[in-house]
């Protein structure tokens, strides 16, 4: 038993020994690495945060700020953190070998953030009304037809959702040396960068992946007219199946301006341990989410509250499933 606590310890967990506390009053004081502060990682911290607190009165789970998935996981596998946030594409990358960098095969899931279904990163190729009527651009394929100087900007460096635009792009013909070869241009920003960019009209399409009917698409559309271009399905298709994903729709009828909807790029996001997690935690926080599952959707996010099932919280990733929470959820009759 002192071995474990001194393992839970290392890992930033603290836990009252279940052999000598009375059902319920375990406690957990765990953090939860995520991504930048106010935004959607956060809010889902949050959740997560309200649903432990009610299932082990006591316990907090803290949100700490980082760059994102492809740093998570790394801090979750040293032992730096015990929870991490990271999206299917980026778990996908990181536990098989990413880059060159050898694969991280001591990381587990916890349980599922949210689904690709929900549409929280889709995909959206919105380009500027002026600029499609300037070159008579349809689709992306006009484009790479006419070779248009197309000025992109897409995510930043290091982020995985810079790698599924930059795919979904070359899949289609336009690579960054092909783009800069017709006279036009990628940048690499934010999103709230991007959205400026844009309205600044210093870029004339933005690519990225995003929540559908997020604020910065209605900035978007508020701004320079856009016009939203198809992916088409066998791309979408590739580029899932690539990160980990799945095709997803944007709907005809989610945007005024885009009556025919378009096929596209849906990732999902995890909570990933490391598997030295003692098997009773590893349960009782599967077991925790479950059952206040209201808490983490009344505390979380809009999509989260009209989305989240008990079930979606046990739907695979790329990576195997902590076996404490496997067995909960097993149990549960979820898996």
């Amino acid at each position: 038993m002192k071995l474990k606590l001194l393992a839970a310890a290392a890992l930033g967990i603290i836990v009252v020994p279940l052999a000598v506390s009375p059902a319920g009053a375990q406690k957990y004081n765990l953090t939860l690495s995520g991504a930048s502060p106010g935004g959607l990682w956060s809010r889902i911290g949050g959740g997560i945060d309200a649903a432990i607190a009610k299932a082990y009165p006591g316990s907090t789970v803290s949100y700490q700020t980082s760059s994102g998935g492809l740093a998570n996981i790394p801090l979750v596998s040293r032992g730096k953190v015990p929870m991490g946030l990271a999206t299917d594409g980026e778990l996908n990358a990181v536990y098989n070998g990413y880059k060159g960098k050898a694969a991280l095969k001591n990381v587990r899931v916890l349980f599922r953030a949210y689904a690709p279904s929900w549409r929280f990163q889709a995909t959206h190729l919105i380009l500027s009304k002026n600029f499609a009527d300037k070159h008579g651009i349809k689709t992306f394929a006009d484009i790479v037809n006419k070779k248009a100087p197309l000025r992109v900007a897409i995510n930043r460096r290091g982020n995985m959702d810079s790698d599924v635009s930059a795919m979904v792009m070359a899949l289609m013909g336009a690579t960054t040396d092909k783009i800069k070869s017709w006279g036009g241009q990628v940048v690499h920003a934010a999103s709230k960068e991007m959205v400026s960019l844009y309205l600044d009209r210093r870029i004339d399409m933005v690519n990225f992946g995003i929540a559908y009917k997020h604020p910065r698409v209605r900035e978007i559309a508020k701004g320079v007219t856009p016009v939203l271009l198809p992916i088409p399905d066998d791309v979408s298709a590739k580029v899932a199946k690539a990160f980990a994903g799945a095709t997803c729709p944007i709907k005809p009828g989610d945007y005024k301006w885009a009556p025919a909807g378009s096929s596209s790029v849906c990732i999902g996001a995890v909570i990933v341990v490391n598997a030295s997690m003692d098997n009773g935690t590893a349960y009782n926080l599967a077991k925790g989410m479950v059952e206040q599952i209201e808490e983490f959707k009344k505390k979380s996010h809009r999509l989260i509250a009209k989305n989240a099932k008990k079930k979606f919280m046990a739907v695979k990733a790329a990576a195997p499933f902590h076996p404490g929470a496997a067995k909960y959820f097993k149990e549960a009759g979820l898996m």
